[in-house]
């Protein structure tokens, strides 16, 4: 039988067979060892299910597979129904097919500390860096959530973009513990998780790539490096405003809807008029458009992905 650890990790799995036992090694070999890990998984094809059944197996004290009837067909419900099994103090999210550099849990729970005892009582959310890999682990060259400052992740510049990966956050009690349920609205459970972190507690950077971030072409999300090939550079390029602003248009939407069904009543006037001006940006007449985009028009994302302000002016943000 499991005893309560002081941090659970939550891993979800679907046809992760080639990748994840890299990925539980070197959970293994953290020099924190205060952890255990629960993994579940949506239903894999592949050998993932007899993977982690052996490291269950060999690990009886650390590992735990759930097993349950739900069907999540998206990674972002299958670390909803992990959320459920949890009972550590502070979780972590973790990807099948990354690895996590040895001290990466260690430093992680020293900010959390520092964090808890600067707002105590408070929901607090800690998240690193990444080193984008390719399928060998081989360095891409590129790094994820180190290259930017404070601001980006505000509440205000989260309602339109994420900024820190899942498998980067480390979160207490107090945050994981109040998101509430899986709904069809929230799209990615990460951007879930930073805004209630904003929104009702504290966010911090760790400024340090913790773990490797691979990517082989089976990715739920990934990232183009800057050492991709010049053709590949050249066509995301011209396409990624277009089709980036569209992506994060639809996701952010749906979420900020559930959000604010949610959360409303217990969000500040500030916050709350903030998460009303965005929603008003994808309906309204043309005029009611064209004033809540002025409120955004000088944050990071709206001078980033410039064509916003032509789809929400004219066409209104789909």
């Amino acid at each position: 039988m499991l005893t309560v650890a002081a941090v659970d990790i939550l891993m979800a799995t679907y046809n992760g067979g080639k990748y994840i036992a890299e990925q539980i090694d070197s959970i293994l070999a953290q020099t924190f060892t205060d952890w255990r890990l629960l993994i579940r998984d949506d239903g894999s094809t592949d050998d993932t299910l007899s993977i982690i059944a052996d490291y269950e197996s060999k690990y009886p004290g650390k590992i735990q597979v759930i097993h349950d009837d739900a069907v999540c067909k998206s990674a972002t419900r299958n670390f909803f129904e992990l959320l459920r099994h949890a009972e550590a103090d502070y979780v972590m999210f973790c990807d099948q097919d990354d690895v996590w550099l040895p001290y990466k849990i260690q430093i992680t729970y020293d900010y959390m500390m520092k964090a808890e005892r600067e707002n105590p009582g408070k929901p607090v959310l800690v998240f690193t860096g990444l080193q984008v890999v390719d399928a060998e682990l081989r360095s891409l060259d590129y790094l994820m959530s180190l290259d930017f400052g404070e601001k980006r992740y505000t509440f205000t510049e989260l309602l339109m973009r994420n900024c820190a990966a899942g498998c980067t956050q480390m979160m207490n009690r107090e945050c994981y513990g109040n998101l509430g349920g899986f709904q069809e609205g929230i799209r990615l459970h990460d951007w879930w998780t930073m805004l209630y972190a904003a929104a009702f507690g504290v966010v911090v950077r760790v400024p340090m790539a913790l773990a490797l971030y691979r990517q082989h072409g089976n990715n739920a999300i990934g990232a183009v490096p800057k050492t991709a090939g010049i053709a590949t550079r050249i066509i995301w390029y011209i396409t990624h405003p277009f089709a980036r602003a569209s992506k994060v248009n639809y996701y952010s939407k749906s979420m900020l809807i559930v959000f604010h069904e949610r959360f409303a009543a217990s969000l500040s006037p500030d916050k709350l008029s903030w998460i009303e001006s965005y929603l008003a940006m994808f309906g309204g007449n043309i005029f009611t458009r064209f004033k809540a985009w002025r409120k955004f028009r000088d944050f990071d994302f709206m001078k980033i992905h410039s064509v916003i302000k032509f789809r929400v002016i004219f066409l209104g943000a789909k």
